[in-house]
């Protein structure tokens, strides 16, 4: 799965927002400071349906590295259109 990556913000340099295909995937980012220091967070958040469905979750966590935060985006990223194509429904 390739994602299309952008800052989410122009003066960020640790906040990033996935696209595929044009379509809005999530986003990952990186808390600096707090006790949460250097932790990655990551959102799977282009899908507005199907978050409730079994086997579609979890679409949000914690990851201690960048490429951990993006194999875990992919991976929900990967459900939610799974379950998109069994049930029929668009993602948003």
């Amino acid at each position: 799965m390739t994602f299309v990556w952008r800052r989410t913000f122009p003066d960020t340099h640790h906040d990033f927002v996935a696209e595929e295909a044009g379509q809005h995937v999530g986003r990952i980012r990186r808390m600096d400071g707090g006790p949460q220091d250097g932790i990655w967070f990551w959102y799977c958040t282009g899908c507005q349906r199907g978050h409730e469905a079994t086997g579609v979750r979890p679409l949000s966590g914690e990851a201690a590295t960048r490429d951990e935060a993006i194999e875990a985006l992919a991976a929900a990223w990967a459900r939610a259109k799974a379950w998109s194509a069994v049930s029929g429904l668009p993602l948003a």
